[in-house]
């Protein structure tokens, strides 16, 4: 009977073990549980803390280029501009130099008119004093 009370003993003792144990084991997986409601939450919180960085440096680099393309069209604008502007002072320049080419080749025209009709008149001149002198001579 003592061997059956220590047995009786021992069981409960067991019994009591393995309830302590099952209960420690359920605070242990509960403990797990939060803990990795913890863990899922704070992840949650950086994805989305990531997300929102990845969208607002994804904004910021599109802002940059399209500044990077406003200032290539400005610049090839103000290229084609002033590449227009020295394509018609070019032109301007072209003209007044023929102009003043022709001017030039007017003068020289003019100028020789001008000289062959004074030679033609001193021709002239020299031949009619030349039937003066003759005819005084004579």
């Amino acid at each position: 009977m003592v061997q059956q009370n220590q047995e009786q003993a021992e069981l409960r003792d067991l019994k009591l073990t393995v309830l302590a144990l099952r209960q420690e084991l359920e605070v242990a997986r509960s403990d797990a549980e939060a803990k990795q409601r913890l863990y899922a939450v704070a992840a949650r919180a950086e994805i989305v803390e990531l997300e929102a960085t990845v969208v607002a440096l994804r904004d910021k680099l599109e802002a940059l280029r399209l500044d990077r393309e406003t200032a290539v069209q400005r610049a090839v604008a103000e290229s084609h501009n002033e590449i227009q502007h020295l394509k018609a002072s070019v032109s301007a320049l072209r003209d007044a130099l023929e102009i003043s080419r022709i001017d030039k080749e007017n003068g020289i025209k003019q100028a020789l008119i001008q000289a062959n009709a004074e030679i033609a008149q001193l021709h002239g001149t020299i031949y009619a004093m030349r039937e003066q002198i003759e005819n005084r001579q004579l």
